[in-house]
């Protein structure tokens, strides 16, 4: 197959789809979705309108997650051993004496839950948002500058938005696995296969990083991008794919290295 631009019909022909057909665009039909968005004018509400929604279930679903006592005390718990972990490191390195740890651990024990709902109300508000612009800025280089791409960064970001849609579906079936399987860490990928996960495993986390949704996520997000590049879905693909893959090693096993 080559490059050559994918047959479409003129600009002022093709009209914006609704929110509803958006949304089952993305779910069922993704190409058709994508095609209409590379031939309709910037639409700030493809991304802004996915993004508002995930922060909304993200909120929901952080909310029953930290009012069910057997979870929060399970996030409480890995919050404490990593408090202690790097008070013990620093005895061992001769930076504070036992008697100053304990002091230290008392304290941060009385802020404890406020990290917690800051932690997890923050990262449901603003990650998102974040996530976004980030990953919409990264695809939008990679289309740039190795597929000669001209698409415009925000039209990128609406593609980017729109697939949302599935993390919204993500968020709620992970909290539903972790309330129905009383698991802080259980999510929908190789994680459930794990009895006693640790963050500090970095196997356990490439296990976690396996997850149906993010694939699923990929697979579209490479669809959106060779429909709004015009480039070959294969190509597009590896290359969505490849990006993932090396920021998944990356903060799996330097990120949890400087973490340690």
């Amino acid at each position: 197959m080559n490059d050559a631009p994918l047959s479409a019909p003129p600009t002022d022909a093709v009209k914006p789809m609704s929110l509803t057909d958006k949304i089952v665009g993305v779910l069922a039909s993704p190409g058709e979705l994508f095609d209409n968005v590379r031939l309709t004018p910037k639409t700030t509400s493809n991304w802004l309108v996915p993004t508002l929604i995930l922060v909304l279930v993200g909120v929901l679903m952080s909310t029953l997650v930290l009012t069910n006592a057997s979870l929060y005390d399970q996030y409480k718990h890995m919050a404490d051993q990593q408090v202690e972990k790097s008070l013990q490191k620093q005895i061992a390195e001769g930076k504070i004496t036992q008697q100053q740890a304990d002091q230290a651990h008392e304290q941060m024990a009385a802020y404890g839950s406020i990290g917690i709902y800051i932690q997890r109300y923050g990262g449901a508000i603003l990650g998102p948002f974040i996530a976004l612009f980030l990953v919409s800025l990264l695809y939008w280089l990679l289309g740039k500058g190795v597929m000669k791409a001209t698409a415009p960064y925000m039209k990128v970001a609406e593609v980017v938005g729109l697939t949302f849609f599935i993390g919204v579906i993500e968020s709620i079936v992970t909290t539903m696995l972790s309330i129905g399987l009383n698991n802080a860490f259980a999510s929908p990928s190789l994680a459930l296969t794990i009895s006693d996960f640790s963050i500090d495993n970095k196997m356990h986390l490439l296990a976690a990083s396996m997850n149906v949704f993010t694939f699923w996520s990929l697979a579209v997000i490479s669809i959106g991008l060779s429909r709004l590049f015009q480039k070959d879905f294969p190509k597009v693909a590896v290359l969505v794919f490849a990006l993932w893959l090396l920021w998944t090693l990356f903060a799996v096993f330097v990120l949890t290295m400087l973490r340690a």
